[in-house]
């Protein structure tokens, strides 16, 4: 056997949602902001992006979070995210796991009864603080870059569908959120397929209408993910989500950027105040719990510190992947 690359990595889950972090074997990547690095990487390594987020070692569903040296002084690690189609500089599912496996694995200094983590993505600083207690990781949270509501009530035409509003927030990715019972639809499995497909055709529609850019980052001027949001609670508190990414992948998870946007979203609606609970939950039972710790001035925009939390994070093996040099589907596929 004649391997060209060798891997390592944790394969870990937040409250589901599959979650490969990278630890080593990607070559050193060059650039002066974590931005510039996930760039390089889309450059000169993209291939070993498809070849571990593709079949045969990877599927559709997987997120990969690529660590690398900082840029900032103040940061432990530099972070981006990559998938089986694209690069996203931020998400928060994957956030909670890379700090599991940073903790348990001894990438940094397991401090009792909190160890702090601040990882440097695209999106800016994210400072994450894992509870400890006897050992052992209790409660993960972070907080986030800053969210922000981005336009209210903005009127798109659906196609199939007709007229509704949306609501586009940023928090760390952008998205559209609509609310489910404009659709006159739920937020259920049985729904998933439908919902899928509804998210594409709005994407377009909501591109068509307003072209999003970020104040600080003019690199983030895109949007591929949506947010179909339940506005009143479950008997519990909860409020009911689906996050729509990619090429119409459904998130298993409530979605932390997803969370900080809603929560953003909440906050300039007179919904929520400062330091009160918001918890947002996916159709898999998983929960995410999010507060607003204070506003901030964004380059002219107002915008929140979302925090966010969650229990449910877990270390499912250690991988090794290698590419042998004469394996055809090195780079990797998609299947049907």
């Amino acid at each position: 056997m004649r391997n060209t690359q060798s891997i390592f990595a944790v394969d870990a889950h937040t409250t589901g949602t599959p979650i490969r972090v990278i630890t080593s074997g990607i070559p050193p990547l060059k650039g002066d902001s974590i931005e510039d690095k996930m760039k390089y990487m889309k450059t000169h390594y993209d291939w070993i992006r498809t070849c571990l987020m593709q079949q045969p070692r990877g599927f559709l569903s997987l997120v990969g979070a690529v660590l690398t040296e900082p840029c900032s002084p103040d940061a432990d690690y530099g972070l981006f995210y990559i998938d089986a189609l694209t690069y996203q500089p931020m998400c928060g599912a994957g956030t909670f796991s890379v700090a599991k496996a940073l903790v348990e694995t001894g990438m940094v200094r397991r401090t009792e009864p909190e160890t702090i983590i601040k990882l440097e993505t695209p999106s800016g600083i994210v400072t994450v603080f894992v509870e400890i207690k006897n050992g052992d990781v209790q409660r993960i949270s972070f907080e986030n870059v800053p969210a922000f509501l981005y336009r209210k009530d903005l009127k798109i035409e659906v196609p199939k569908v007709g007229n509704i509003s949306v609501d586009i927030g940023f928090g760390g990715n952008f998205f559209t959120i609509v609310d489910i019972d404009t659709l006159d639809m739920e937020i259920s499995r049985d729904n998933m397929d439908e919902l899928r497909k509804l998210s594409k055709i709005i994407l377009v529609s909501a591109n068509e209408v307003i072209k999003v850019q970020h104040p600080v980052n003019k690199s983030i001027n895109y949007m591929d993910q949506l947010l179909f949001a339940k506005n009143t609670p479950d008997e519990n508190g909860d409020y009911l989500c689906q996050c729509i990414f990619g090429d119409a992948q459904a998130d298993i998870s409530p979605c932390g950027t997803g969370t900080s946007t809603r929560i953003a979203q909440r906050y300039f609606r007179g919904k929520i105040g400062l330091n009160e609970t918001f918890c947002q939950k996916s159709i898999y039972g998983g929960k995410f719990t999010a507060s607003v710790l204070r506003e901030i001035d964004l380059n002219g925009i107002n915008a929140v510190i979302p925090r966010i939390s969650c229990r449910d994070v877990h270390i499912t093996g250690f991988n090794h992947l290698i590419v042998e040099e004469d394996d055809k589907l090195k780079n990797g596929f998609i299947s049907w």
